[in-house]
């Protein structure tokens, strides 16, 4: 596969940028003589010539269009957006709280969404634009303790899909998901909460027992990622970590065992349209695969 125009991919808008992944990938791209716009609430503390190191609070969108124009103002344009910012949770469903589950969303999906559309109109006026997503093995393949944390992350997976099919005309779009990496803040800025409520005493937290006799790495994580976004051509997704793999493969077996078995009560439900041609569903179904699996 071909590399892209690096002009193309020149300079980045990086969230989260004060520490974790958001933190590395800067490093990584500065090194690779990128320019990048480092945000984040605390300012982050990255000293480079390419650099703009800006504070922005992602569930404000004036601070994010403020810093977008300050970017602009310095670089030119702006190519890439990389979302980082998030935090992670671990509280049982039934002992969430209705604030609780807000504040997560806010941060790690409208946060999100906030930079997305404050971005897209600059993308589509260059005819340029690359989206990159951080969302994690558990916006996939879900955990217990995760009512808040996995549905802002599933919630990331969606809106990122929906962007992949609407933009790609003019912007790249990928969402990569990440096992445990013990370099990110995430985990150590958790908020834990262990159950106090009987039913709920030693539940696993995954739905298959799993050992961790392994350890990921993120400087290497970082670098598949920026070499990825390097090619032409992105996945939809990329999925990092020997955890995420084993994880995210239990759960398409499981989804494809839900799929076999509702096949014959799925098909039931439709019946046939003698006034619809068969001719002309074939060729719908034809194209609507066709541009499905161009990608």
């Amino acid at each position: 596969m071909g590399k892209i125009a690096k002009e193309k991919i020149k300079t980045w808008f990086i969230t989260g940028a004060s520490s974790g992944v958001g933190y590395k990938l800067a490093e990584e791209l500065l090194a690779r003589g990128y320019n990048v716009i480092a945000v984040s609430r605390r300012v982050p503390d990255i000293c480079h010539e390419n650099v703009l190191c800006l504070s922005v609070d992602v569930t404000k969108p004036e601070t994010i269009k403020e810093a977008i124009q300050k970017g602009i103002d310095r670089f030119g344009r702006i190519d890439v957006l990389s979302n980082n910012a998030g935090i992670s949770t671990s509280i049982i469903a039934e002992e969430e709280t209705l604030e609780h589950m807000k504040e997560v969303m806010e941060t790690n999906f409208f946060g999100t969404f906030n930079t997305i559309n404050a971005l897209l109109p600059h993308f589509r006026e260059n005819n340029n634009g690359t989206i990159i997503n951080n969302s994690s093995m558990h916006g996939l393949s879900l955990r217990s303790y995760g009512a808040a944390y996995c549905a802002s992350k599933y919630a990331i997976e969606g809106f990122t899909g929906v962007c992949w099919h609407e933009t790609r005309s003019f912007c790249r779009v990928m969402v990569f998901e990440l096992g445990v990496f013990s370099e990110t803040d995430i985990a150590k800025n958790a908020v834990v909460e262990q159950s106090k409520l009987e039913a709920y005493k030693d539940i696993k937290p995954f739905y298959k027992h799993f050992y961790y006799s392994f350890k990921n790495d993120l400087n290497i994580a970082v670098k598949y990622i920026i070499d990825q976004v390097e090619k032409e051509k992105l996945p939809r997704r990329l999925i990092l970590g020997k955890d995420a793999y084993i994880k995210v493969k239990s759960e398409i077996a499981s989804l494809k065992r839900d799929l076999y078995a509702s096949k014959r009560r799925a098909l039931k439900c439709a019946k046939f349209d003698r006034e619809f041609p068969k001719k002309a569903l074939k060729k719908i179904v034809r194209v609507v695969f066709k541009r499905e699996i161009n990608i």
